[in-house]
């Protein structure tokens, strides 16, 4: 999470937000507060509250695939689920496919982490249609009351979106469009067009740890139709708010 003078900046991770980071630290400098990295809507201080809120928001299968080649499930197990749960189901753990990290990620992560301890907890749906690692994600930083939401997701809710509702008011930029997306919102905050030029021609900003990734590297060659699927139907939430990312 980020604060400026003028909004709050929530960063869900594998999304871009290390871009519009290192973007808002250059125009704003000292006035920036960084607060928490990858804190939610709900951290916020009462203080910042009446700000307007922006995030980014990534197609779940190109999240997915970035995620899976970034490693920090393997770098830093215990922020997951623990290395000794993943080798549990996969024995040759930290070596295991894309589609063992779709199942591992699906199954061990969801509910899992440092910070929401208690877990999200949801019984409504067949083992087949469980709702997946980033609709948790999703719900988690971005609705209010956000545990009694996951529990309250039914099959209708998700078809009808009554659920975001709940949400908090956001902008969300996509990652697919971030220097555009970016350069645009800070227009409507008041930031002048010479002020901001350094944005649409800065080059990708890349984490310090971790996979970068290859030139002409893409998630489509990650899938198979049935990957695809379980993937559309675990994050039926998020492709029902975002339906640009079907394809």
């Amino acid at each position: 999470m980020i604060v400026t003078p003028d909004f709050v900046f929530i960063h869900l991770p594998k999304t871009g937000g290390t871009f519009v980071t290192k973007m808002l630290s250059r125009l704003y400098g000292d006035q920036l507060v960084n607060i928490d990295k990858h804190g939610t809507c709900s951290d916020i201080a009462e203080e910042h509250r009446a700000k307007p809120l922006l995030s980014t928001v990534r197609s779940p299968y190109d999240r997915y695939v970035s995620q899976y080649n970034f490693g920090w499930w393997k770098l830093y197990p215990g922020d997951y689920c623990g290395a000794d749960a993943m080798r549990e189901m996969y024995p040759h753990y930290p070596d295991i496919s894309f589609e063992e990290f779709l199942n591992l990620a699906n199954t061990r992560f969801v509910n899992c982490h440092r910070e929401a301890p208690t877990g999200f907890v949801n019984n409504k749906f067949p083992a087949d249609r469980q709702l997946g690692w980033h609709t948790e994600n999703f719900i988690r930083f971005f609705c209010r009351d956000a545990q009694r939401v996951y529990a309250g997701l039914d099959e209708e809710s998700i078809e009808s979106a009554d659920f975001a509702k709940e949400m908090f008011d956001i902008h969300f930029l996509r990652t697919a469009n971030l220097r555009r997306g970016l350069h645009d919102f800070l227009l409507r905050m008041g930031h002048r067009p010479e002020d901001l030029e350094f944005i649409l021609s800065h080059e990708k900003v890349l984490p310090d740890e971790g996979w970068q990734r290859p030139e002409g590297d893409r998630w489509e060659t990650y899938y198979t139709p049935e990957l695809k699927e379980f993937v559309r139907t675990r994050e039926r939430v998020i492709f029902r708010l975002f339906p640009e990312f079907e394809a």
